[in-house]
């Protein structure tokens, strides 16, 4: 990526676990700006911080104290489907890392990477961080990378996901089952998930209206040629759009609001996405 990265920006609105500073809402007290409740001096032994007027108020003549909400820092992942069908869409993904760490790492979030093929490769992890560096490597590598076979290991990532809850971005075609879908998302669904789905809209809407079509299937290597029609071509369409509402729905049965992208990528497609979406 030769380009300046893109950022966008992203906000979580319920609470997150983590008892560092940063950004974002947090369960724990501490340094903040927004008010949380009362305490005794002695369970918060501030003295700049006593209430006197809730001191005077105070049955028990003990004097009270505010105490504040800390914003925490916020664990940021992004799981990658790397097999056959996304070969054509690892240059976007490779910008989408990018922009994603960087997005993470601007407000003192860590980020991480989950690589997902035929199996879990140490290759393709990397662990949670606050470095660019190995993210600006990991999307080097991504680029030049031929993917073959499938990406099984999406229902094996649960021992490698954050323990606290976290952002966590899953990146697929989602060319399989629903079932399959069903049991990759199971181990997702206590975080924050934002799913992407990568489509190629040039690969059913530009077909020919007549002529010889030779269809290949990336994982299976199954290739099928059919004899294009227009009503050929108008079911073919239907069907992806059926597709396309089947995963939203299943999306949606965990909680999860999906966003379709289709060709390059747009940072402003994401700050757009968590302008309208509450996670």
């Amino acid at each position: 990526m030769t380009q300046a990265i893109e950022s966008f920006h992203y906000r979580l609105a319920h609470s997150g676990y983590s008892v560092f500073p940063g950004a974002h809402p947090g369960q724990m007290v501490g340094s903040g700006q927004l008010f949380k409740r009362h305490e005794p001096l002695l369970a918060s032994p501030d003295p700049r911080r006593i209430d006197l007027r809730a001191s005077l108020l105070d049955p028990f003549n003990s004097y009270r104290v505010r105490v504040f909400q800390q914003h925490s820092k916020l664990s940021v992942t992004v799981i990658a489907d790397l097999s056959a069908s996304m070969t054509g869409r690892l240059p976007m993904l490779a910008d989408f890392l990018l922009s994603a760490a960087q997005s993470a790492l601007q407000l003192g979030d860590t980020f991480g990477f989950i690589g997902c093929g035929p199996s879990l490769d140490h290759r393709w992890l990397l662990p949670a961080g606050p470095a660019m560096e190995p993210v600006r490597e990991m999307s080097r590598r991504l680029t030049g990378l031929k993917a073959s076979g499938t990406a099984d290991s999406l229902e094996r990532i649960a021992p490698l996901l954050p323990k606290r809850r976290s952002l966590l971005f899953l990146v697929s075609d989602c060319h399989f089952s629903l079932t399959r879908l069903r049991q990759i998302l199971q181990p997702l669904a206590p975080h924050a998930v934002v799913p992407v789905v990568w489509w190629d809209e040039a690969e059913y809407q530009d077909l020919p209206e007549w002529g010889l079509v030779r269809f290949l299937d990336a994982e299976s290597r199954r290739a099928r040629t059919l004899l294009m029609r227009p009503d050929l071509k108008q079911h073919i369409i239907q069907d992806f759009e059926q597709r396309r509402a089947a995963l939203r729905q299943t999306f949606r049965s965990f909680g999860m609001e999906p966003m379709f992208l289709s060709g390059a990528y747009r940072a402003e497609s994401l700050t757009q996405y968590f302008q309208r979406h509450i996670l």
